[in-house]
């Protein structure tokens, strides 16, 4: 049995756009509440808006390799597919490819991260393992592709996609609809087990028909909040370039630590993990103390 919508139904939810936002407000009405928001003016400063765009990326870095799922492609090769993409022959979405390792050069154009996206913790000095949690990462995809599985973000870090060029739809998911989305087992509890929301099967996923999705369109120059285990996932509307970066504060650093310690329990042994969680809880205290947040 298929459906040609996300559940079946319209529900009416939708996502705050809000201009103007100051860190204090953010903070008081969507990070400490856990909500999303689009914030429509948060990477007004960063060059990559007036620069990037496929074109600039074929001349200035098209003969480099990129891996999709697998495949090695060079860039401008990738960016011609992308460039035709359709609904009926979608190409292939170059994904989380971090920055700092692929074309650290092209961090100038997106520096300083908004403030929405302070604290945090994982970039602190202090954090034990910064490289293993910190990094800013780049998607460049066309028309009719997708990122590949519904998930929340790994270790309940908050995530904050940033639109530098074209349109996305993101459909997203509240915690409390988890009993709906049949995640998977195990450490890969963050991602479904439905391949395809948009059609799905619900005679394997009966449930899923109940889950209650919120819509939104994510337009060049935009910055969407998706709170620590918020379910989502995107659909690309024409060519999109997105930097996204994760984030831990109080807001999110018990179910951070809590799948941070059961990731080192996983292939160290038992009194390394207890040492790590004793240091992240005095880590928290401090950082804390001075940030407040």
């Amino acid at each position: 049995m298929e459906t040609n919508s996300t559940n079946g139904r319209e529900t009416g939810l939708t996502v705050d756009r809000r201009r103007g936002l100051s860190h204090r407000e953010f903070v008081h009405e969507y990070l400490r509440p856990q909500k999303p928001v689009i914030l429509t003016d948060a990477i007004d400063h960063w060059p990559a808006l007036h620069r990037w765009t496929p074109d600039f990326f074929r001349a200035a870095f098209g003969l480099r390799s990129v891996t999709v799922d697998g495949q090695q492609y060079a860039l401008r090769d990738l960016l011609t597919a992308i460039e035709q993409s359709s609904k009926a022959r979608p190409a292939p979405y170059l994904r989380n490819l971090m920055i700092a390792d692929w074309a650290p050069e092209l961090l100038a154009d997106i520096t300083p991260m908004p403030a929405c996206t302070n604290p945090n913790w994982l970039g602190s000095p202090l954090f034990h393992d910064r490289e293993a949690t910190t990094a800013i990462e780049l998607y460049i995809g066309g028309e009719g592709a997708s990122f590949p599985v519904l998930h929340y973000d790994g270790m309940h870090t908050h995530a904050f996609l940033m639109q530098v060029f074209g349109t996305k739809e993101y459909v997203a998911f509240a915690p409390d609809q988890a009993r709906y989305l049949y995640p998977r087992d195990g450490f890969e509890r963050n991602k479904s087990r439905i391949s395809d929301i948009e059609h799905p099967d619900l005679d394997a996923f009966p449930l899923f028909a109940s889950a209650t999705p919120v819509r939104t369109l994510l337009r060049a120059g935009e910055t969407l909040f998706m709170p620590s285990g918020w379910w989502h996932t995107a659909r690309i509307l024409d060519p999109t370039i997105t930097v996204s970066i994760n984030t831990a504060n109080t807001t999110n650093w018990a179910a951070f630590r809590s799948d941070y310690l059961e990731s080192i329990e996983r292939h160290q042994p038992r009194w390394r993990t207890l040492a790590v969680a004793g240091y992240m809880t005095l880590f928290a205290m401090v950082e804390q103390a001075v940030s407040g947040v």
